[in-house]
């Protein structure tokens, strides 16, 4: 099973994700959102303030999603915005990852965009300075993504490989 990845276009700097633990606000179904397992930020060269770190379509951080949040901001056509949280992050440079579609939200995987799991080097988000009912969402959001990545070395497997039930 390839690990589901959500591509973003994006224009946010490294720093800014960093501090804000994530990235949004992208106009997406959380729904869908919550089923993948990682989001991989692309570097829109063309937008006014876009760094220039990185190449224009290269692939530039992988981050393990752990949660999403619906933002105030919605957009033109009043679909609601969503932020995406990152427990953990890795920094790439894959050049020419983007699909060249104009919507800046594309559902892929990781092999498609030229990147593969096991060569990713996961750092933990720097703690967040913001408010503790986001914060708690997102620890506890962790407490899974830790889980699986544990079952997932103990039985040799990708930690996105592995699904977690549980019934109430």
């Amino acid at each position: 099973m390839m690990p589901g990845a959500i591509a973003l276009f994006t224009r946010e700097p490294v720093d800014e994700i960093r501090e804000n633990r994530g990235t949004g606000n992208w106009v997406a179904s959380a729904e869908r959102v919550r089923q993948y397992s990682f989001v991989v930020l692309v570097r829109n060269r063309h937008h006014p303030s876009s760094p220039s770190d990185v190449e224009h379509g290269t692939a530039f951080l992988v981050g393990r999603i752990s949660a999403t949040r619906e933002v105030t901001e919605t957009a033109a056509n009043k679909y609601p915005r969503i932020f995406i949280a990152i427990s953990e992050y890795a920094l790439v440079d894959v050049a020419d990852s983007w699909s060249k579609s104009q919507n800046p939200v594309w559902f892929t995987n990781l092999e498609t965009l030229g990147i593969e799991e096991t060569s990713l080097k996961f750092e933990p988000m720097p703690h967040e300075h913001g408010d503790a009912a986001s914060g708690e969402l997102v620890s506890k959001d962790n407490v899974l993504a830790d889980m699986k990545r544990q079952i997932g070395l103990l039985f040799n497997v990708p930690g996105s490989a592995i699904e977690i039930s549980i019934r109430l």
